[in-house]
């Protein structure tokens, strides 16, 4: 297969109606087109269609009616939509690396506790009945950071990571627009 053909299958296509600019934004925020909160329905719609087709690079077609016309607010449409993504992919990103720093801590804490009192047991630097004390608080301290810091590193969600991957894409999507004119449909008598 060459390459052009392979570039060709990588292409996929989400095509999108319109009706106004309210279906891509949010209906409630009046601010202009380019800082308007994006539609949760609109994102839902897209990441239904992203799993109908996950591989390669997206071509988002948006198809609207020719009132909606206008180069101006196209360019402040796709601005406004490849900022929003990138920000979600963002924080994906950064909830994944929180997850995993706190997995690292659990098990530093883990590891440290049942250290201590190893190293407490085997060099009697404490009376009997204080190491007996610790032993136990820090046993199931230990243990259980040690257990559910691996948890945490190993046996995350896939759902942020997959999320962060499919904000990027649509970040990285091309978006083209589409204009049809509206049927009239004849009045029943």
């Amino acid at each position: 297969m060459s390459q052009i053909e392979q570039r060709l299958q990588d292409l996929k296509e989400i095509a999108i109606v319109i009706d106004s600019w309210d279906d891509i934004f949010s209906d409630f925020d009046p601010r202009p087109l380019n800082e308007r909160t994006v539609s949760g329905d609109f994102i839902e719609e897209l990441k239904k269609r992203y799993k109908e087709t996950r591989k390669g690079n997206f071509i988002i077609k948006i198809c609207a009616p020719v009132s909606l016309k206008e180069e101006e607010s196209e360019r402040k449409v796709v601005q406004r939509l490849k900022k929003e993504f990138r920000f979600r992919q963002l924080r994906r990103k950064k909830s994944l690396v929180r997850i995993r720093i706190r997995g690292i801590i659990f098990v530093l804490i883990g590891v440290s506790s049942l250290t201590f009192l190893t190293l407490a047991t085997y060099f009697k630097f404490l009376s009997q009945l204080r190491i007996e004390m610790l032993n136990i608080v820090l046993m199931p301290l230990g243990w259980f950071g040690f257990w559910e810091g691996l948890s945490k590193l190993i046996d995350t969600s896939p759902a942020p990571a997959q999320e962060a991957v499919l904000f990027e894409k649509l970040a990285k999507a091309t978006y083209q627009f589409n204009y049809i004119e509206a049927e009239v449909k004849p009045a029943k008598a």
